[in-house]
């Protein structure tokens, strides 16, 4: 698996990061919001949530280690991803907060996913 590169662009392939445990959360925020200076600071913050709040369940309920995706495509929608999750994991964030800063989001057999349109504030 690679590292995060330094952007995070439609024309970029998926970006994949291991992730070993929850002593990796702390790094993958700031990598997330590197990848996302060129948004508005509220929707740098909702992905943030996004992806620490299904990260830090995988790394609760999981056993390690996890891969994170995400994918930004040309419409401008980010695609988060935290695979090897067991079934039936509880969202620790709360699907109410799902609901207010995703788009749309679901899991799947070993996936628990979010989606954020990056043009919306």
């Amino acid at each position: 698996m690679r590292s995060l590169s330094d952007s995070l662009d439609a024309t970029a392939p998926e970006t994949r990061v291991r992730l070993d445990g929850p002593e990796g959360l702390a790094s993958l925020r700031q990598r997330v919001r590197a990848l996302l200076a060129d948004c508005p600071p509220a929707v740098v913050v909702d992905v943030v949530l996004l992806v620490d709040g299904l990260a830090g369940a995988a790394c609760e309920h999981g056993t390690p280690p996890f891969e994170v995706r995400l994918a930004r495509d040309v419409t401008g929608v980010l695609r988060v991803a935290v695979t090897t999750v067991p079934a039936g994991a509880d969202l620790g964030i709360g699907t109410r907060v799902l609901d207010s800063v995703s788009t749309r989001w679901g899991t799947a057999p070993g996936v628990l996913w979010a989606e954020r349109d990056l043009s919306r504030t």
